[in-house]
């Protein structure tokens, strides 16, 4: 097979005609994170032109580290789901060559993803197990809604009957308050918050006004208490962040807040809707499995280099 850098037209083209693709294998995501980390996890697209004329294109970022000793990659920012995108049918075959190529490159982290089916049967070996949860919404929003358990239906008309509103963000200044309330759910978090980012990164989705970018407000008496993050590509829609105000917990807004995304999924033909691996976090699965979720293997190949490690170790010492 051959391998050369790719340019965006090709990445933009092959991810919005990939069957199996999310929005974590769109450029626009590496770039925000190019934006974010001020380069230091910069696009790295490789298109893979195989020897029977089928085309695959590696969504890779790289990361410098280490006052620029180490280079690593990362098959999709933010521990997301990577690997590549294809708008030909490819084989085992082909996916077992990808793969080998991904894992030569030594210092890489990438979460297989979870649509990708060919991924699976070509046994591509991880070594950390995780999963996302997420709903098919082939058969409509009304058959999602009755896998719902009756608790999370209740907590949606009860947001309702209390006065919750939901309404996308569309000014700065909706984004902003979402920011407030993420800042108070950090609070709350404490050490326990499994990412912590600042104003920066939500200002650039803002200013990208992207139709693949939505976040989902709940509002009571004209003050937001809560917002989701969701993002989209072809068939598939995820939730990736979200926070709530706790003193207006017993309002249920976030049920309120996932019954409207989900429905807008199921209103524009999405198949799937994906609440996103839950950080070894059990109320936090439990919460999303009452959706009527299902689990999907999503595990994690995570490669270091010898000179990497000793990298790492000195900075350790002296750091």
């Amino acid at each position: 097979m051959n391998i050369r850098p790719s340019n965006s037209d090709e990445w933009v083209s092959r991810w919005r005609r990939c069957d199996y693709s999310t929005y974590f294998h769109s450029r626009e995501w590496a770039e925000i994170w190019n934006t974010y980390t001020r380069g230091s996890t910069r696009p790295y697209p490789k298109l893979v032109l195989f020897s029977d004329g089928q085309r695959a294109l590696l969504t890779l970022s790289a990361q410098h580290s280490y006052k620029g000793l180490v280079t690593g990659y990362v098959s999709s920012p933010a521990g997301t789901f990577g690997g590549w995108v294809s708008a030909d049918q490819l084989s085992v075959a082909h996916v077992g060559l990808l793969a080998a190529y991904l894992k030569k490159l030594g210092n890489l982290v990438w979460r297989l993803n979870p649509y990708d089916e060919l991924v699976y049967r070509a046994g591509v070996r991880t070594n950390n197990d995780d999963e996302t949860l997420a709903l098919n919404l082939a058969d409509g929003f009304d058959a999602v809604y009755k896998g719902w358990t009756k608790g999370h239906r209740y907590a949606a008309r009860k947001a309702c009957r209390e006065g919750v509103s939901v309404k996308l963000a569309s000014t700065l200044d909706d984004w902003r308050a979402y920011y407030r309330v993420y800042e108070d759910s950090l609070r709350r978090w404490g050490h326990k918050a499994s990412s912590i980012y600042s104003w920066q990164l939500f200002a650039e989705m803002f200013r990208r006004k992207s139709p693949n970018i939505n976040l989902w407000l709940s509002f009571w008496q004209n003050r937001v208490i809560a917002g989701a993050l969701c993002f989209y590509a072809k068939i598939h829609a995820v939730y990736w962040h979200g926070a709530a105000l706790e003193a207006y917990f017993s309002l249920r807004p976030v049920n309120l807040l996932f019954y409207e995304a989900i429905k807008d999924a199921c209103d524009k033909g999405y198949t799937w809707f994906d609440f996103n691996p839950s950080g070894g976090k059990e109320g936090v699965r439990t919460f999303k499995k009452r959706f009527g979720a299902e689990v999907l293997q999503c595990p994690v190949l995570s490669a270091e280099t010898s000179w990497a490690k000793a990298v790492r170790s000195i900075a350790g010492v002296t750091g």
